[in-house]
């Protein structure tokens, strides 16, 4: 049996023992709601009132820390999907051509009635058809509709300024219309196998191929031309729709040149056939067409021709003809086994930032090129 003065030592031991743990539970949620406080006077003002309102009356401050936290992370997640660009369907509503003198609904009405036509094809329904700004051609009644190209071209500077936007429009205001800094250009070291099509779709699309590359556009970009899936090198992608325009219609072509080699030994004979043009058969890519009606048989235009080794040279094109070059080694015997762009506009893989020296490198064009897109964006808007 335990003698008296043990059994209160004991008592006392037990008694320091409960008192200790409670003085701990104490600290620990004074603790809390002071980490608890401390988040919500900096949280952001929707989340602190989010957090109130969702709370009950003495609820438990670890269990609103556990909220704010999720609340946050929730936040973040969000923020992180929202700058996600997802590529859509390429080109504009077609009902958006008549934005400045239609509503949406009127628009739709005009097109249903089948008086809209875009590139000389009747459209008899709204359908969601989508034409590309500075290519497709689009008419009312048979009168060709002016001025919508660069009123969704200047939809991009994200002006709230409608005075500027008309103003531009009307050329009251060419210096911001030529607002370059709005818009992306970029050239790219295309990779054999990419498809030059803004289509997500397609595999092998060149979007998904520059993204992966490490260039993620702010704005909807497009190839400026295209290059085949078989052929690699220099392409210039854009944000703006005028530049399309102004260096691929018309007399406004501008040279493209080529590193080409052939599966023989070209001889001097060769060369100037193809310096003096051969006839090839070609099929134009125009939607709404019959392959018959978009086939040209014609002798090229006259081109620079050099030669770089016994089977390979170098050709400058101002034609833009669907895969011209390979045709071309074909009307003389040949067969191409490597194509590769090095030059256009004079734009050069190489720049005053360093060179695009692999497959898959990309650089913002310099202030040299950028000199030439604004002339050449300047020329065409005089023109017209």
């Amino acid at each position: 049996k335990m003698s008296l003065s043990m059994q209160v030592r004991r008592k006392m031991t037990v008694s320091h023992l409960i008192t200790l743990q409670m003085a701990w539970v104490v600290v620990i949620l004074i603790t809390s709601q002071f980490h608890c406080a401390n988040s919500l006077l900096f949280a952001p003002h929707h989340t602190q009132r989010h957090l109130f309102q969702s709370t009950k009356p003495y609820s438990n401050p670890i269990s609103i820390r556990l909220r704010l936290s999720q609340r946050r992370r929730s936040d973040l997640s969000n923020s992180n999907e929202s700058n996600v660009h997802e590529p859509g369907p390429e080109g504009i509503r077609l009902n958006k051509v008549f934005k400045a003198t239609h509503s949406r609904r009127e628009a739709d009405k005009l097109i249903e009635s089948g008086r809209v036509s875009v590139n000389g094809e009747p459209v008899v329904t709204k359908g969601g058809m989508k034409v590309i700004p500075f290519r497709d051609e689009v008419s009312l009644d048979g009168t060709i509709i002016r001025g919508w190209e660069k009123m969704n071209a200047i939809n991009a500077i994200h002006t709230d300024n409608v005075d500027d936007v008309y103003g531009a429009v009307n050329g009251n205001n060419r210096d911001d219309l030529l607002n370059t800094s709005s818009f992306e250009y970029v050239k790219y070291f295309k990779p054999l196998g990419v498809t030059c099509t803004t289509d997500w779709k397609i595999k092998g699309n060149i979007i998904d191929s520059i993204r992966r590359d490490g260039y993620n556009p702010r704005h909807r970009v497009y190839p400026v031309g295209r290059l085949d899936k078989e052929t690699s090198g220099l392409i210039v992608l854009t944000s703006d729709g005028r530049m399309v325009n102004a260096v691929l219609r018309g007399d406004r072509k501008q040279p493209k040149v080529y590193k080409v080699m052939v599966n023989g030994r070209l001889e001097e004979e060769d060369l100037q056939q193809l310096r003096d043009g051969i006839v090839i058969r070609t099929v134009a890519q125009r939607k709404g067409k019959t392959e018959e009606e978009n086939t040209l048989v014609a002798r090229t235009k006259p081109c620079d021709v050099e030669r770089i080794g016994p089977s390979s040279c170098r050709m400058t094109l101002v034609e833009g003809r669907n895969r011209q070059i390979r045709k071309m080694m074909e009307g003389i015997g040949f067969r191409v086994v490597k194509l590769h762009r090095v030059e256009f506009m004079g734009i050069h893989l190489a720049g005053k930032d360093g060179v695009l020296e692999r497959p898959g490198d990309w650089a913002h064009l310099d202030e040299d090129e950028m000199l030439l897109v604004e002339n050449a964006i300047r020329l065409a808007e005089e023109d017209n």
